[in-house]
């Protein structure tokens, strides 16, 4: 099993659209590729000194050779 993250920080000015899009259409297109079995999108915790909201995504792949190809 393999855990591919991505983690992003969001100006608050766009959060709730990116937020939206995140979890309606970028997710979805990403697992559409069968590259990933599943996806999980986290807010993190922590105090950023630019400001904004930071999330991690983590897909999950069976393995490198299903990512490779």
């Amino acid at each position: 099993m393999i855990i591919y993250n991505v983690t992003t920080n969001i100006e608050a000015s766009v959060h709730d659209q990116w937020l939206k899009w995140m979890q309606t259409k970028h997710i979805p297109d990403v697992l559409a590729t069968k590259k990933f079995i599943s996806a999980k999108l986290s807010k993190v915790l922590v105090d950023e000194p630019l400001g904004g909201f930071t999330y991690s995504v983590q897909y999950t792949a069976k393995d490198k050779t299903t990512l490779a190809l």
